[in-house]
């Protein structure tokens, strides 16, 4: 047959032979990227699920340690009457500090022998002897610091738990016994379903360094209770490994794994993860048959198809690839703005629980003042104890509604030396054990006025974010003095400085003009909401200060707060605790709904000279003041009253009537609290001192040789 008739022969065997070689090229490099992408893949989701679950466990422990380090302070160095004695409040302290704590199954302060002096369960504690417990016996014994015992049956609920003790010394400093704190095993147990449900074949595990496990999941039927002598991580445990990861046989349903590990903290305890091989395997043979399947008939067509196809999918892959980046945005967005949902529900529940606690501190500030004014020199002790306990509870209600953004501000002369350091037992929780946390303050730092609670705040977002940005640990340090350089030019006269630095990742120049951008964010989707910088910036600002942030990729960041410098005796909050030795000799009607607050700010009144008179809406006070023949001197309401005219809508509608009637406003819970001062009203905080209530009263009130009809301050 001539050469030139088998050229089309030869062209068809040429063809036939790409149209099997190609499809198997291309489906044998498919199964091997394939193969590499999934084992990529169970590796990424491995250590991310280690990483969620080993930061999950850390704040739970984290949480205990913060919760038995308070009630050490209740009980250390008492005698066991004295706790005996207390045990009823000890028990409520006990209840209070369990209430809303999902994770704690139980707290005990257990005496030397090993009785209960109190729980969070009863009142009184069972009578059951826990001396036999091994936490118990390794305390007594004098070993020290923190013990975390194995997987343990509660004697009165039957359920399975895990104890964190501590042990604090008697008045006589020896062992005075242990306060113990209980964790569901079941707690964690629910966090990883969660983790991995949407995850097929992978598995979370919580287990001690020497084998027991705490916890699993997914449960396998009829599975040991602890790690085996094979186990392949507890060889790595046993071998002084803290942290890895590694291929092996699980002890619990021997299956082929990859498999991770990481010692939590100080602690025994280890959090484990693994992803099934075989499963994963499994699946992708199904899914390469599946392909093959499809893919044959397609590939009969390959030769004559090819530019047509690789045109249209260069198209739909970019296309693909504008859809994703489109998605990507919006799901941003939308997470941010679900998050500043959620912050604005949590601050409408945080802001209304602070406003009626608030109230109750009202009434139990007033009656004390009136009582210490009355009562013997003996029980002046006890009153002042109340009086710091007031004091307290209020900063807790600060701290609440600095949160929720629904605090009315409340600055402050700060003195940088004594407010930073007390900061470290907030800021040190949150920073957890792999982070070191420093705080350095100059003797000579200058006072600023700022509002305390948004302070404390501020710094807490910043330790957050320095948390974040160091996930295998490092350093944050706060570091305060006098401003000698930097300083932003909007700001003059003696500037104070507050310098944020950690060690973390660092931010990326391009990225730094926009972190005070409020929902602006560099962190993983679902991780941050970009509202912690701004929140800081905007402190600053309030200030009449300015913010600054400096970032070096891979070294660290450092945000420096800039205050202006308050001269000493300066600032509208000096000290609460001064005496009062004045009388007003005014005309006070009070407008306040809430009668125990009334009828513990009447009395205080009066005590302080005043004429007082109360209404209970501001309907009511227009009335009263409608059919009087001599007019009040001043006007206090409250903001938050019910009816269709609340505080400020009643103070305004006096201005504009009566101009010359000055008129106070108080809350505890001021969500228009801006609008307020911008109108020139002044508003007291609740609970308000009588110290700060008689200064106020005194400068609201015009003087005795004022014109009849002017107006002695701007409301």
């Amino acid at each position: 047959m001539p050469r030139r008739s088998l050229e089309p022969l030869w062209s068809f065997r040429t063809l036939a032979i790409l149209s099997v070689a190609v499809p198997l090229l291309i489906y044998t490099s498919l199964g091997a990227f394939r193969f590499a992408e999934a084992r990529d893949g169970a590796e990424q989701r491995v250590s991310r699920s280690l990483r969620v679950a080993h930061e999950h466990a850390a704040k739970v422990l984290g949480g205990a340690e913060a919760l038995q380090d308070r009630i050490f302070d209740l009980v250390d160095g008492k005698t066991r009457s004295e706790l005996a004695n207390a045990s009823l409040r000890l028990h409520q302290a006990l209840r209070a500090r369990t209430a809303g704590q999902k994770q704690i199954h139980s707290i005990w302060i257990i005496d030397a022998e090993g009785k209960p002096i109190a729980t969070s369960m009863a009142v009184p504690a069972p009578a059951i002897d826990l001396s036999d417990r091994a936490y118990f016996q390794f305390h007594r014994s004098g070993s020290s610091g923190r013990y975390l015992s194995e997987p343990i049956i509660a004697k009165l609920s039957g359920d399975r738990i895990l104890d964190i003790s501590l042990r604090f010394n008697g008045a006589d400093g020896g062992f005075g016994g242990v306060i113990n704190v209980s964790l569901f095993s079941s707690y964690f147990e629910q966090f990883y379903s969660d983790l991995v449900a949407d995850e097929p074949g992978l598995a979370v595990n919580l287990f001690r360094q020497n084998g027991p496990v705490y916890t699993r999941w997914p449960v396998i039927g009829g599975a040991p209770d602890r790690l085996g002598a094979s186990s392949p991580i507890l060889q790595r445990v046993v071998a002084g490994e803290v942290s890895g990861q590694l291929r092996g046989t699980s002890s619990f349903d021997g299956q082929d794994r990859l498999l991770a590990f990481k010692r939590i903290g100080s602690y025994p305890l280890f959090v484990g993860t693994g992803m099934n091989m075989t499963q994963l395997r499994s699946q992708l043979v199904q899914e390469m048959a599946v392909l093959l399947a499809l893919g044959l008939p397609p590939f009969a067509a390959l030769f004559f198809a090819a530019r047509v196809a690789l045109r249209r999918t260069r198209e739909a892959v970019e296309a693909a690839y504008r859809l994703r980046a489109e998605i990507s945005t919006r799901e941003r967005a939308e997470a941010a703005l679900l998050q500043a949902q959620k912050l604005e529900a949590m601050g409408r529940l945080t802001g209304g629980v602070a406003h009626d606690f608030n109230n109750a501190l009202m009434v139990i500030s007033n009656n004390a003042f009136l009582l210490q004014r009355h009562v013997a020199a003996a029980g002046e002790k006890q009153l002042l104890s109340i009086g710091r306990a007031v004091d307290s509870a209020t900063k807790l209600t600060r701290q609440l509604l600095a949160f929720s953004r629904r605090q009315a501000l409340l600055p402050e002369l700060v003195t940088l030396q004594q407010k930073l350091p007390t900061t470290r037992e907030l800021i040190a929780p949150v920073l957890g054990s792999q982070v070191a946390l420093a705080i350095e303050v100059a003797p000579d730092t200058a006072p600023v006025t700022v509002d305390s609670a948004e302070l404390e705040l501020a710094l807490l977002n910043l330790a957050i974010n320095a948390r974040d940005a160091m996930p295998a640990g490092g350093s944050f340090k706060i570091v305060a003095g006098n401003a000698t350089e930097g300083i932003p030019q909007k700001l003059h006269g003696p500037v104070v400085l507050i310098a944020a630095v950690d060690t973390g990742t660092g931010i990326a120049p391009d990225l730094l003009d926009k972190v005070f951008e409020p929902f602006f964010t560099t962190k993983p989707l679902g991780q941050g909401t970009g509202l912690g910088l701004s929140q800081v910036y905007g402190l600053c600002e309030r200030a009449g200060g300015a913010a600054a942030v400096e970032s070096i990729v891979g070294e660290g960041t450092t945000v420096r707060l800039f205050f202006p410098a308050a001269q000493a005796g300066q600032g509208p909050a000096q000290s609460s605790r001064q005496p009062v030795n004045r009388r007003l000799e005014r005309s006070v009607l009070v407008v306040e709904d809430n009668n125990e607050v009334a009828s513990a700010l009447l009395p205080l009144l009066e005590a302080l000279g005043c004429t007082v008179a109360r209404v209970d809406s501001a309907a009511a006070a227009l009335e009263w003041l409608a059919v009087q023949e001599s007019r009040a001197d001043l006007v206090l309401t409250d903001v938050m009253m019910p009816g269709e005219m609340d505080g400020m809508a009643l103070a305004r509608r006096l201005r504009a009537e009566m101009p010359g009637l000055p008129v106070l406003l108080m809350t505890g819970y001021a969500e228009r609290i801006d609008a307020a001062t911008s109108l020139g009203f002044e508003v007291l905080p609740k609970p308000c001192s009588p110290e700060v209530l008689s200064a106020a009263i005194a400068r609201a009130t015009p003087n005795p040789g004022r014109a009849a009809g002017e107006s002695a301050a701007p409301g």
